[in-house]
């Protein structure tokens, strides 16, 4: 299946922080959903813990990430793994959009719907 992230829907998580799903369960995947994500300049997503793992890899801009106590600078072509249970968030410091990929297991659904 072929998809261009430009043509679908892209929704306001946070103001300033996009959030917009390439692949879930509603276009047939089972196991891994693919998001991307676009942070405003100066924004930062909210810190969040979750059980599952996450992997990130930037497409543009530069900023900071911080997983539980270790704040690293980010920019276009880093790859990120974030571990399950950590503390975690993602702030963009440049003057561009910061605009990254971000993977996560489908079990991502069951949690959010337990959490709220």
């Amino acid at each position: 299946m072929k998809t261009n992230y430009k043509e679908l829907f892209k929704e306001e998580i946070q103001p300033g922080i996009f959030r917009i799903w390439i692949f879930d369960e509603r276009n047939g995947s089972k196991n891994f959903f693919m998001r991307i994500f676009e942070i405003l300049p100066g924004k930062w997503t909210k810190e969040d813990s979750h059980p599952y793992e996450h992997e990130i890899f930037v497409l543009q801009g530069k900023g900071e990430v911080k997983i539980g106590n270790k704040l690293e600078e980010i920019k276009e072509e880093d790859a990120l793994f974030i571990p399950p249970n950590y503390i975690h968030m993602v702030k963009n410091t440049g003057d561009d959009i910061l605009r990254f990929i971000c993977l996560v297991p489908s079990s991502y659904r069951k949690y959010k719907e337990v959490k709220g």
